[in-house]
């Protein structure tokens, strides 16, 4: 299956999965220099917090994991992260760089977005700027 059909595939299951409200693809794909053997980088961002610490964290591997066997792909072919719980580089990495698939709820979308950004700002462009 070529990089196009699994990415049609994957837009049809984040369309349909009630628990994404957006995805965004990052990485080799979305940049463009992709090889062979290059996995699919993918960011969810959920439509509901999870409470329980270890459901939160195991959420994206699972969903990477239910994928790849109803895409068919071989374990570890598909990366998903959870934009509200990624270090705030790579998050603010896939806004950069990344593409934005689907947005199912685009204030949702926005006010996640902007906190990564202001993150971003506060946290790490001051202390880069201000560490002399």
């Amino acid at each position: 299956m070529d990089f196009q059909q699994i990415k049609s595939q994957i837009l049809e299951l984040a369309s349909a999965d009630q628990s994404i409200d957006a995805l965004w693809l990052y990485g080799s794909h979305a940049k463009g220099n992709s090889g062979e053997n290059s996995d699919v980088d993918l960011a969810v961002l959920f439509s509901a917090d999870e409470a329980d610490l270890l459901a939160r964290r195991l959420r994206p591997e699972l969903l990477a994991l239910e994928w790849c066997e109803k895409l068919r792909l071989a374990e570890g072919k598909l990366s998903i992260l959870d934009m509200q719980t990624a270090a705030i580089p790579l998050s603010m990495g896939v806004l950069q760089t990344g593409q934005l698939l689907l947005n199912k709820s685009p204030n949702h979308e926005f006010r996640v977005s902007r906190s990564i950004m202001s993150k971003w700002e506060i946290d790490y462009e001051y202390h880069y700027k201000h560490m002399d």
